[in-house]
């Protein structure tokens, strides 16, 4: 076992810069003391707040017998700000949740699925009915607005993110953060938990067989795929809340037409625009997804939305009628 490694911290925390960072300390020596040096670090973005401080947490648990010591990140003033050093056990900064954010941006807030599911059982409703007020919330909160195409395609977005969690991953507690770049026209939003992943998720689907994470994320962004609702069934699920199976494809869809969609679980992750496609290698355990919307490209919405709809009405898998009517909706 080795005394001290000093670990540098990237000046840039850019998306896949992030990811490579991770891969790189998970595979670092055992050692008896780790030192993460933050003196260059001067950039991060929403996904990478959620994901380095979710898996530095990890890191950190899974060498418990470890020391860790943090150096040289006072000058970090928005990471602080933002939750990301409280978030994977460092005492500076804001603590998650303990700040709403404004116009602009959502610090790292923690959410409690199993708090989520009781409180829907008090009312005697389904959770998705609680988590669509959420995604109203942080929607209105990004865009300032309480209307219109860019609430309308955050708030669907963010609430069928929300739903594939509380009903498909099994996590306990999940993490978001979300920023508002007005001088690049972006706005981008990021969540992950730590539950059993998409691969494990659609297990529950027996006319789906999974050979690896990435076969079950490729399959995942299908129109109609879904661990719990499937051809054959004998009893499917009945109501407002029951085209499970169509979130992540709308959301990936509507992302790639004004910016861009990552989703990553496992070892495997999926970047998604609308020229390109790219797979990458991620140390996951869970699910992390990052939205990126164009909103200058959002004027166009009915247009994006009819793109959406041909593509759904080729596909091989039949769209349900709740789903066809969901996206028609979104005008």
């Amino acid at each position: 076992m080795m005394n001290r490694v000093v670990i540098l911290v990237p000046r840039s925390l850019i998306f896949e810069e992030s990811i490579k960072f991770i891969s790189y300390i998970f595979n670092l020596p055992i050692a008896k003391q780790y030192v993460f040096d933050f003196a260059e670090t001067k950039r991060i973005d929403s996904f990478s707040l959620i994901f380095l401080s979710s898996e530095i947490h990890r890191f950190r648990h899974e060498r418990i017998i470890s020391k860790f010591i943090g150096k040289n990140f006072e000058h970090f003033t928005y990471g602080a700000h933002m939750g990301f050093f409280q978030a994977f056990g460092m005492d500076y900064g804001n603590k998650p949740g303990s700040f709403k954010g404004n116009n602009n941006y959502i610090p790292i807030s923690l959410f409690n699925a199993d708090k989520i599911k009781e409180r829907a059982k008090e009312l005697l409703i389904n959770p998705a009915e609680i988590l669509e007020i959420k995604a109203k919330e942080i929607s209105k909160l990004l865009t300032r607005k309480e209307e219109g195409d860019l609430f309308n395609v955050l708030s669907y977005s963010i609430r069928e993110i929300l739903r594939n969690i509380i009903e498909h991953s099994q996590s306990h507690e999940f993490g978001f953060c979300a920023q508002y770049l007005p001088s690049k026209n972006l706005v981008s939003f990021a969540i992950l938990d730590r539950g059993i992943g998409i691969k494990k998720g659609l297990s529950g689907n027996p006319t789906l067989q999974l050979e690896s994470h990435l076969e079950a994320i490729e399959k995942s962004l299908e129109p109609g795929v879904s661990g719990k609702v499937f051809k054959g069934q004998k009893r499917k699920p009945k109501g407002d809340w029951a085209n499970s199976g169509y979130g992540l494809f709308m959301t990936s869809s509507l992302c790639k037409l004004g910016g861009s969609f990552f989703i990553a679980s496992g070892d495997k992750g999926i970047y998604l625009s609308e020229k390109q496609k790219r797979i990458l290698d991620t140390p996951l355990q869970g699910t992390a997804l990052n939205l990126t919307f164009d909103i200058t490209r959002l004027k166009n919405l009915d247009v994006m939305l009819a793109e959406i709809r041909k593509n759904v009405s080729k596909s091989s898998i039949k769209a349900s009628p709740s789903s066809m009517g969901l996206i028609t909706n979104l005008n």
